[in-house]
């Protein structure tokens, strides 16, 4: 058991130096910054939009399919803000980003990390069998969190 204990910690220390070491190599240019964020956001998206239309709805609750788009979300929460911190991957480049989040940088990094602490938060309810109510309570603020970023920071 201890040995199967150790080789997990291994696995998983090598998994998120792998990650880390990727996040900072894994852009050779703007461009590439720039479509790492877009991708990740947009994961982001397709998994959040899942929930919220649950929630609504629109498609059936399933509360294990919930619980997963939930994971899935507040792990995502963490990759694309290194896109926004390469040199040159500012707006101009194929982007909705505005210069607003670099002007603003402090705010804008506030607002991302409530965006993670909401959607670990909505993870944790998921995970929990929290009602249909509740969870709609937690899309709901972390909804707003995200409106409240892309009215401040995006182009529409």
């Amino acid at each position: 058991m201890k040995r199967l204990f150790t080789i997990t910690i291994t696995l998983v220390s090598v998994g998120l130096l792998s990650a880390s070491v990727g996040a900072q190599t894994a852009f050779y240019d703007a461009e590439k910054a720039v479509t790492y964020r877009q991708n990740a956001l947009n994961v982001m998206y397709h998994n959040f939009k899942t929930m919220g239309d649950m929630i609504k709805g629109d498609v059936p609750f399933e509360s294990e399919i919930f619980a997963e788009r939930a994971n899935d979300f507040a792990a995502m929460t963490v990759i694309p803000w290194a896109g926004f911190q390469v040199d040159g991957a500012m707006p101009g480049n194929d982007t909705d980003a505005l210069p607003e989040i670099w002007q603003n940088w402090d705010d804008f990094k506030q607002n991302f990390e409530k965006l993670q602490s909401d959607a670990n938060n909505l993870k944790q309810l998921a995970n929990a069998g929290a009602s249909r109510a509740e969870l709609g309570q937690a899309v709901k603020t972390t909804s707003e969190n995200c409106k409240g970023c892309h009215d401040n920071y995006r182009a529409d």
